[in-house]
């Protein structure tokens, strides 16, 4: 049996939540393979594979670097590639010049529009299909592989006494709470040793990101949770030191 299928039997038990997406984390360059390619917002695009484009960077960069060079080595070998504006759809560049001008950036925006090519059902380029199944699939099982361990690992605090959480935040436990969230509840596991925030409604994951990117400050998961999300245990908001 391959890796996906096992991996998507062994992840029956969630499924990511697909919502509208804002496109283009590359930024302003995007690579194509045909040259009237579009790359614009359509439908509820962001899911899984989206989540993992955009998010399993934070947790494991050489993991989305090693998929984009090794990308990059294999679109150095087409014949047919352009880059164009991601916004504008113009033609900046095509064929060697194109090949020149390659960078990380603009490939991945090429992974997020297979993503959403896959997503809204179009048809995959054959240039496409390959990078999906030799790059993509592997980030989303990776990605899929970290939601798993948060889900299994977080400790439920919400009957918990203050000093309780308090120890496991020290120890750098995985802690599991309920909130709400402009009105609905989210079940949530925080990861307090790189502020890891799994996000969830019942079997359906919404999001797993970090809210500091570049480091581990507990004051920044403070801050996100005092903004916007209302803990449902009080001891766990004294925990945090939120008012």
């Amino acid at each position: 049996m391959k890796l996906r299928s096992i991996l998507d039997e062994l992840f029956l038990e969630f499924a990511f939540n697909n919502s509208r997406d804002e496109d283009r984390p590359g930024n302003k360059q995007i690579v194509v393979f045909q040259d009237d390619e579009s790359y614009n917002v359509e439908g509820n695009t962001h899911g899984g594979l989206s989540h993992a484009i955009k998010h399993l960077n934070e947790f494991n960069p050489s993991s989305v670097t090693n998929a984009l060079n090794n990308a990059m080595s294999y679109i150095k070998k087409l014949d047919n590639i352009f880059i164009k504006h991601a916004k504008t759809g113009e033609v900046l560049f095509s064929g060697e010049d194109a090949k020149k001008q390659l960078n990380l950036n603009a490939i991945l925006n090429t992974f997020d529009l297979i993503n959403d090519k896959t997503k809204t059902s179009k048809q995959l380029t054959p240039e496409e299909k390959e990078i999906k199944s030799k790059f993509l699939d592997s980030l989303l099982d990776e990605y899929k592989a970290l939601v798993q361990t948060y889900i299994d690992s977080g400790i439920n605090v919400d009957d918990k006494s203050e000093s309780e959480i308090q120890n496991l935040l020290k120890s750098n436990k995985k802690i599991a709470f309920k909130g709400n969230y402009k009105g609905t509840a989210v079940d949530y596991v925080f990861n307090p040793s790189d502020t890891g925030l799994l996000a969830k409604k019942g079997d359906t994951v919404s999001t797993l990101f970090r809210i500091d990117k570049k480091g581990s400050g507990i004051s920044k998961a403070t801050s996100y949770f005092s903004r916007g999300v209302d803990i449902v245990n009080p001891e766990l908001k004294k925990a945090l030191n939120i008012e």
